[in-house]
């Protein structure tokens, strides 16, 4: 069989790999982050770029910790994704780690991407813009009590 060949973008060698924290409190609400880009806000969940040398959990425990002024402790590992531009601009790899609240208050990070934080109602997820889409995939993980192993979600660009 014959192997698929993809132009690479100049300047672009490997994907970026971003990791996403949920954190459900417990009134069973999960932290979103509000974005904003020009004039449109979606939510999306905290984390952010893997730096090099920085383990999964060090990523999300220093992402968490910018974005919303929590604290956290990685309880495991749920998810991975992946997003591809149509036109093969972009490529994203999504790890997502699920995390429990252990301190710190609740705030703003400084980046000026940032337009909220908050805690929404599980029962509302399915009714906010998140991206990249995974408001399902929580609520299936959330509804079967954390199952085992890692569920490979494919490609989820929109």
């Amino acid at each position: 069989m014959a192997r698929a060949r993809f132009r690479r973008k100049p300047g672009y060698t490997i994907p970026t790999t971003r990791v996403s924290v949920i954190v459900i409190s417990p009134d069973r609400k999960i932290l979103l982050v509000r974005h904003r880009k020009g004039n449109r806000q979606y939510w999306v969940l905290p984390g952010g770029r893997l730096e090099y040398g920085e383990t999964f959990e060090e990523c999300a425990v220093r992402e968490i910790k910018e974005e919303t002024g929590l604290d956290v402790e990685v309880v495991r590992f749920l998810f991975l994704s992946e997003a591809i531009a149509p036109d093969r601009s972009r490529h994203i790899v999504n790890v997502y780690l699920k995390a429990k609240e252990i301190g710190g208050t609740l705030k703003v990070g400084n980046e000026p991407v940032l337009a909220g934080v908050d805690y929404i109602a599980i029962d509302e997820l399915e009714n906010v813009t998140l991206f990249p889409p995974v408001a399902e995939h929580i609520l299936k993980n959330l509804s079967q009590g954390d199952p085992d192993g890692m569920e490979y979600l494919g490609n989820l660009w929109v």
